[in-house]
């Protein structure tokens, strides 16, 4: 294991997406950059979801790696792609295997600091018929307190009342559901799943169809992600539920560090329009092991109300509010604690997952 992990990590998403180009160039592969048609980072320059592949694109087994699906959460996933490749991920490929590495799935979260896209939508609920939608009837109950128009101490204090009642009567992890399932009916709130298909959800197709994964026997996910857990600890998430061969595969893969989100045994309430979901669909015939590497960071109420602060600054208050830096600051810190222990740790279970997977495909 390195000594010093934590140079991995990157100060801001431009950093981290000249890291993982370079390192990929100095290990001889090639990059693939998707430029956002539309969108610009905070830096004012494109945005892009940049993807690299080790070994030969035919293969018939794979392991695919995902950065920045929540953008902010892409400070680790980015340090971890970079990481992995200066430490000699290139020479660890399985023979008849491949690694694909997908850095900034959500390049504009990953810029300014947000959760969410351009369009405010969470990528990880944006799989579903928009069409016809899903409903959260908790949320709507809820949706003024969960997203705050009004973010003054008089304010919060009488939406966290609101909220802490509902709790009393059905339980926090029932509130935690209605908060975080994905909601479809409010676009200035969190959680909020879109009204179309993300420009990220229609990259991710495209790298699919461009890697042939349809034609892979086996393919391994592990999407990386921050902000559930006590800071520093772990958690595989998997939407599969016990007695399924994909819930068993993931156990003998990861061991203890699985858990169900389905089946009530993980941190996160079960969710609607999620990647894990739609990839189910796309690899119909393919052995699919799919879990989310989910890492600690701040206390689930710090978390929640950096979220809320967010969302009132680009839905209500404007980014001109002398608020903002505070708040972006408070954003930052509630996904991507820039602290050496922290990295450290997260470091060696990123580590451990992608080594356990490379064994899996091997």
């Amino acid at each position: 294991m390195v000594a010093s992990p934590e140079r991995y990590f990157p100060e801001n998403y431009r950093d981290g997406r000249s890291a993982f180009i370079e390192a990929c160039e100095d290990g001889g592969l090639g990059v693939t950059a998707r430029v956002h048609p539309k969108e610009q980072g905070a830096d004012a320059k494109p945005l892009f979801m940049d993807v690299a592949t080790i070994g030969p694109r035919d293969a018939r087994k794979a392991l695919l790696l995902i950065s920045g699906t929540h953008g902010v959460e892409g400070y680790f996933g980015s340090g971890v792609q970079t990481g992995l490749l200066r430490e000699g991920l290139a020479a660890r490929v399985p023979e008849g295997a491949k690694i694909v590495l997908l850095h900034a799935l959500n390049p504009y979260g990953f810029s300014w600091d947000r959760r969410v896209n351009e369009d405010n939508a969470d990528v990880n609920r944006n799989f579903v018929n928009h069409k016809h939608p899903p409903r959260n009837e908790a949320y709507a109950a809820l949706a003024d307190a969960i997203a705050p128009r009004d973010i003054s101490r008089e304010a919060m204090k009488m939406a966290n009342a609101k909220l802490r009642d509902y709790s009393d009567l059905h339980g926090a992890f029932a509130l935690q559901e209605a908060i975080s399932k994905g909601q479809y009916h409010h676009p200035d709130g969190v959680y909020f799943g879109g009204s179309r298909e993300s420009w990220s959800a229609a990259m991710l197709k495209d790298v699919f169809g461009e890697e042939q994964f349809v034609e892979l026997d086996k393919l391994l996910v592990i999407d990386f992600h921050t902000g559930l857990g006590e800071s520093g600890a772990a958690e595989m998430i998997t939407e599969d539920v016990p007695g399924t061969p994909a819930y068993a595969r993931a156990r003998k893969i990861w061991g203890d560090r699985v858990a169900s989100s389905e089946a009530g045994e993980s941190l996160s309430a079960p969710l609607t329009g999620t990647i894990d979901k739609r990839v189910s669909e796309w690899m119909e015939r393919t052995e699919l092991t799919f879990a989310a590497l989910e890492v600690g960071t701040e206390p689930v109420r710090e978390v929640f109300n950096a979220l809320r602060k967010d969302n009132w600054l680009h839905a209500f208050g404007g980014l001109e509010r002398p608020e903002r830096t505070a708040i972006k600051k408070e954003m930052r810190a509630a996904f991507y604690p820039d602290a050496p222990q922290w990295k450290k740790s997260v470091w060696r279970h990123a580590t451990e997952v992608v080594d356990a997977a490379l064994k899996a495909i091997a």
